[in-house]
């Protein structure tokens, strides 16, 4: 989906801000503030990534 957004200076700023903390660009730091805020709320599920202390269905226990 692709959405056109109109900021007030300091919705622009902060996104700024955002963008710059997390070194993204502006598009990138907006969908994923909107997604943080989403999952936040509980109207998303936040994607459940898999690292190396995972344990797996089948793995040693």
């Amino acid at each position: 989906m692709k959405l056109t957004l109109t900021l007030s200076t300091d919705e622009s700023l902060a996104l700024r801000r955002f963008a710059n903390e997390t070194g993204e660009e502006l598009d990138e730091a907006a969908q994923l503030a909107i997604r943080e805020f989403l999952i936040g709320i509980g109207m998303l599920e936040q994607r459940h990534e898999l690292d190396e202390d995972t344990e797996t269905l089948g793995g040693e226990h």
